[in-house]
């Protein structure tokens, strides 16, 4: 009799798990239904920044999620912010740079999650320049106008008392890989590089000026953005995406050979480069999603306001949209 009705009782139970599957009801831990699976996710440039994401998608934890994700890379931040606001990209991952200019310029997006809190930036000249206010007169290559790279390197030249302005040519060169040609080609005398670029130019001799992390503590290199009327109408999507982040950071820190040969693989980096990149960067990828700390956003700000992006530090509410934070603990994964 008891035997019987365990049996029931578990033909019961299985009953209601198929139905809630095939009803789109969440069961026992199970994500509700999303609201649409094939989303396009844009990054700003291909860097090794971005290797949460590379892993999401080759290593099939989007898929897990139930998306079918199209993982798109830009030649700039403001190229790819363009593309969320043409609505030709759902999700954009670039530094808040972008999203800020976008905002500014009438455009309603919103940033909803940080998880990239690193510092990869370095110049490097061509000899005989020494020094970031050795540049004076020459020409400095960065991704795209508007960009992260753009903003940093206005800040930079003008703690290093450059005008930004006047006291040097800035130059568009796409990513880390297209500048370090252009310094070889003697089109630029002064180049902005990230992880593992920035090894690649001193291993070629160029004379390093300056550093992002003697600029700021800490800085929000990458963030997740979107229009709001996105958000506002894919919460369930919006969740799954930042699952598969979150997975993909813990997969990155669990299994540095992956890590590694994802790398290789995506950023086009060398081996033993991007296990030196790897090595720097492993501890910014971060689970809860922040951007910086309150004294690196406010470097953040002063960078934004020494670049023209903004004339004074915004409120938060203004740039970020903090749905998913706040209920971080009901829908990461466990």
């Amino acid at each position: 009799m008891r035997s019987a009705l365990r049996m029931n009782a578990w033909l019961t139970a299985a009953l209601l798990i198929a139905f809630a599957q095939t009803a789109g009801v969440p069961a026992f831990g199970q994500s509700r239904k999303l609201e649409t699976t094939n989303v396009t996710v844009g990054l700003s440039v291909n860097d090794s920044t971005f290797l949460p994401i590379y892993l999401a998608e080759e290593s099939g934890i989007f898929k897990e999620e139930g998306l079918n994700v199209k993982v798109l890379a830009f030649r700039g931040g403001s190229d790819m912010t363009r593309a969320v606001v043409a609505e030709s990209v759902q999700v954009g991952v670039a530094a808040p740079t972008s999203v800020l200019s976008a905002i500014v310029a009438g455009e309603d997006v919103r940033v909803f999650f940080g998880g990239f809190n690193q510092m990869p930036f370095y110049w490097y000249a061509l000899p005989p320049i020494k020094t970031l206010a050795g540049a004076k007169g020459k020409r400095i290559g960065i991704t795209r106008f508007g960009s992260s790279t753009d903003a940093l390197t206005r800040f930079a030249m003008a703690k290093a008392g450059l005008d930004p302005q006047k006291d040097a040519r800035i130059i568009q060169g796409g990513g880390s890989p297209e500048r370090l040609v252009a310094m070889e080609t003697n089109q630029i005398d002064v180049g902005i590089f990230s992880w593992p670029h920035n090894f690649i130019a001193a291993d070629r001799g160029y004379n390093l000026v300056a550093r992002q992390s003697d600029l700021m503590p800490d800085f929000p290199i990458q963030s997740f953005f979107a229009a709001r009327k996105f958000i506002d109408a894919n919460p369930e999507t919006t969740k799954a995406i930042l699952r598969a982040f979150i997975k993909a950071v813990r997969l990155a820190k669990a299994d540095k050979p992956r890590a590694v040969k994802a790398l290789v693989a995506r950023a086009g980096l060398e081996e033993k480069y991007a296990v030196r990149a790897y090595d720097e960067l492993i501890d910014g990828w971060r689970e809860d999603g922040r951007l910086a700390s309150d004294e690196g956003m406010k470097k953040f700000f002063d960078m934004a306001i020494a670049s023209g992006d903004v004339t004074e530090a915004w409120p938060k509410e203004k740039y970020w949209d903090d749905r998913f934070m706040k209920t971080i603990d009901e829908w990461k994964p466990q």
